[in-house]
């Protein structure tokens, strides 16, 4: 073969890397037809089966990809090749083996987003059955089933503690602060505002989370008599971690990392597990925030086992 053929082997190899696989997915409806058990533990079981096919999809996606892009990389390398061949040195029917295998990109890409699509369709739906059973389970330590919010106060408070914003029509960009919580005579639309921080707008604000490596399923609430956040005041978290299968996740080591993306520090405390209230319900204290905006808990998790990590978004 010529030295500028080189390309054709690799070719046609990346092409056979792409077999048209069936799906990984199991089909939702035979799965979801299993939920009606009236056990909670065997219904989070079903959860996590969904939520495994689901991964599995999103992964084999991920390959079919990546050979896909190895095909039109190869294709291109031989199409420049050839082009500086004259017709007698030519493969016969190298023109036509290219422009086929170039046909079939645009369908594995096709393929890439419909197993995709399938995935985030199961995953979202093995989340629903894992919280739906996992409440039940957990009910008698859950009061809050929303999302985390800050308490009510007549006090208003910048970022990093700068109690007022006062804006005057013709002045937008002037910030300033008074000791007294009183506007700036003058000034006008003395608000609370959080500076610095870009905040997705849809940003998952759910208390219930699945962890980063899909081991631990958890819940996390303040233990305030209203289950909202006071602000510049110290309080308690309660959090629940539970297995898939629907038992607790007892013994844990838990490391807890909290900090204001945009913004440059973290907490202003070091919150700590100080005791496992019932088995895999743990009470968080030192928990403190000094400004409102958007903040992020994780909660490292180590129960000599496995290592795991499940993380919520905060917006105050």
């Amino acid at each position: 073969m010529s030295p500028k053929l080189k390309a054709y082997g690799s070719c046609i190899a990346a092409g056979c890397f792409i077999l048209l696989a069936a799906s990984t997915l199991e089909p939702i409806e035979s799965l979801e037809a299993n939920t009606k058990a009236t056990n909670h533990s065997a219904l989070m079981l079903i959860g996590e089966k969904m939520l495994h096919s689901a991964e599995a999809a999103q992964a084999q996606s991920i390959d079919i990809s990546r050979h896909n892009n190895s095909l039109r990389n190869a294709l291109n390398q031989l199409r420049r090749q050839t082009s500086t061949l004259v017709q007698a040195e030519k493969p016969p029917l190298l023109g036509q083996t290219i422009d086929l295998l170039a046909n079939e990109i645009p369908l594995w890409q096709q393929q890439v987003s419909l197993l995709r699509g399938q995935a985030l369709t199961q995953r979202n739906r093995a989340l629903r059955l894992l919280k739906q059973a996992y409440l039940e389970i957990w009910r008698p330590h859950i009061r809050l089933t929303g999302p985390i919010m800050l308490a009510e106060s007549t006090e208003l408070t910048l970022g990093h503690n700068v109690k007022i914003r006062s804006v005057h029509a013709n002045k937008q960009n002037m910030n300033l602060a008074t000791k007294n919580n009183e506007p700036t005579p003058g000034m006008s639309l003395a608000i609370p505002a959080v500076n610095g921080q870009d905040i997705p707008r849809e940003l998952n604000l759910h208390s219930f989370q699945i962890s980063r490596n899909s081991k631990v399923f958890a819940h996390v609430e303040p233990e305030t008599a209203s289950t909202q956040v006071p602000l510049n005041r110290m309080h308690q978290w309660r959090l629940i971690l539970s297995q898939l299968n629907g038992e607790p996740l007892s013994g844990a080591d838990i490391e807890i990392e909290g900090h204001m993306p945009g913004h440059v520090h973290g907490l202003p405390t070091q919150p700590q597990v100080t005791t496992e209230i019932a088995p895999g319900v743990y009470r968080v204290e030192g928990v403190k925030f000094q400004m409102p905006g958007w903040w992020v808990m994780t909660f490292n998790i180590n129960n000599h086992q496995f290592n795991d990590a499940v993380t919520f978004n905060i917006r105050l």
